[in-house]
């Protein structure tokens, strides 16, 4: 058995794929432990059986019943020992992706894989303003002096209002493997995080089920902006009146080119 540290576990989905193996979830269960002790009786009257101060007069056993939780790590395993067990549809571990590899995987595929975990550039560079803005905070109260002028100020402002637009959402993360090639695309639920979001980033193992592929010639875009308008049912008028490029700008800008994936992560962990 695989001993894991979890940075991020979907209990959500690991509910479901226990309901699916037994055919019922449950939370605890009842444990029996039998136990059993020798008693000794000193003193000349006890009849002697074993030379010493005491003389045994017998065993005693009894039934101790405990209620234990099942905890997420042991139904994780149940389910990574479930895929494991088919050796014709279960789970394929990947370092890498050749083309080969590629081209044989399909919509609902379990894979493990040893990659490189980075946020979109957006939450990057969104996360990196915030601190940017604490720090200057921390150093005007011990200086007493303003340490951003009034286009630093709001260019942060600017930033933390993109960070508020994305927060509460899923957050769009990024798997690659050490050559680079064939990255995943997850989107991340910030209630299923087991660590600091400042220590996620980095390799890691990822266990995920594979949603559809995205082929050379074909990209996804990360936190697009203005994805929500585009995707707003305007008539003819409206669209004329919408700008043209409604891009994010460069700095923001990030796009996953084919061939890529795009997978339901179901765990991180080291």
């Amino acid at each position: 058995m695989k001993l894991r540290n979890f940075l991020y576990l979907n209990t959500k989905v690991v509910e479901d794929y226990i309901a699916a193996i037994d055919g019922y979830t449950y939370d605890e269960e009842s444990q029996a432990i039998a136990t059993s002790n020798e008693n000794t009786l000193a003193g000349k009257g006890a009849i002697g059986i074993v030379s010493g101060n005491g003389s045994h007069t017998g065993k005693q056993s009894e039934e101790v019943k405990r209620s234990v939780r099942i905890s997420d790590a042991a139904k994780f395993e149940k389910i990574y020992k479930y895929l494991k067990a088919d050796e014709d549809d279960g789970l394929k571990y990947y370092e890498f992706l050749s083309d080969t590899d590629y081209n044989g995987l399909y919509r609902d595929d379990f894979l493990e894989v040893l990659v490189t975990v980075r946020f979109s550039k957006m939450k990057e560079l969104t996360d990196s303003v915030k601190k940017i803005a604490e720090l200057a905070a921390v150093f005007e109260t011990i200086t007493d002096q303003q340490i951003l002028d009034k286009k630093a100020t709001e260019a942060v402002n600017g930033f933390s209002a993109l960070g508020q637009m994305k927060a509460g959402k899923e957050i769009a993360c990024v798997f690659e493997f050490e050559d680079g090639a064939y990255p995943l695309v997850a989107y991340l639920d910030e209630s299923y995080f087991r660590c600091e979001q400042s220590n996620f980033v980095g390799q890691a193992y990822l266990l995920c089920k594979v949603i559809r592929k995205i082929p050379k010639g074909q990209n996804v875009k990360l936190d697009e902006i203005f994805d929500d308008i585009k995707k707003m049912p305007l008539n003819r008028a409206q669209r004329r009146t919408m700008p043209k490029n409604m891009d994010n700008p460069v700095e923001l800008r990030d796009v996953i080119k084919g061939p890529a994936l795009i997978v339901l992560p179901i765990a991180v962990y080291q």
